[in-house]
């Protein structure tokens, strides 16, 4: 009977030991690089190991500038997504330590239209796309406000490959000229756009 209550007593740490290690998360918020650039999170898994999901909205704009007779309109957008795995560790009540890699990915077009309104009439176009697949890893903590909230703050020391065209038109040669070119190159490194702030809802 002893030997039987024992092995029940084992069984039932061993799950209870087992729930504590597994205990289901999700976490729901806003993200902000730069203080000017944000985006949507959304992280599930456990207590210990979640998969991330952030959105990323570069600020687009649109702009006219006008200087006698030439007016320069000028438009830029773009997005990022990032998908990859944290994992954390608690240090001290309501403080914890998280850390892992994301894979990413960035598109951005920039616009600028050259209006010529002399006799000349000299328009033109550069139109540029650019694509930057990319890694990053992941360190940082969360600060628990209550049961709830969370605020974190991470780095994100990266590496990315950019590649893309340029596209330049001029519309006052007899033909139209267009000039076509190739963008490409490495980004690599720890800057102040790879320190990401959080706010979310756990649950």
């Amino acid at each position: 009977m002893r030997k039987s209550l024992m092995i029940l007593f084992c069984l039932s740490m061993s799950y209870y030991l087992m729930a504590q290690e597994t205990v289901k998360q999700k976490e729901i918020g806003l993200v902000f690089s730069n203080l000017d650039n944000f985006g949507l999170t959304f992280k599930t898994g456990t207590d210990k190991s979640l998969w991330r999901f952030n959105t990323l909205f570069i600020s687009g704009s649109n702009m006219d500038n006008t200087a006698d007779s030439l007016v320069n309109n000028q438009s830029n957008m773009g997005f990022g997504v990032k998908i990859g795995k944290e994992y954390r560790k608690v240090l001290v009540d309501n403080l914890e330590l998280r850390f892992g890699a994301d894979l990413s990915f960035t598109y951005s077009q920039l616009k600028s239209e050259y209006d010529d309104k002399t006799v000349n009439d000299y328009d033109r176009l550069n139109e540029q796309t650019t694509y930057g697949p990319g890694v990053n890893l992941v360190f940082g903590f969360n600060y628990k406000l209550g049961d709830n909230f969370v605020i974190g703050a991470e780095v994100l020391p990266n590496f990315s490959y950019t590649t893309g065209t340029s596209i330049e038109k001029y519309y006052y040669t007899n033909n139209g000229d267009e000039v076509k070119s190739d963008i490409s190159g490495f980004n690599y490194g720890l800057s102040n756009t790879s320190v990401l702030l959080s706010l979310a809802y756990r649950f």
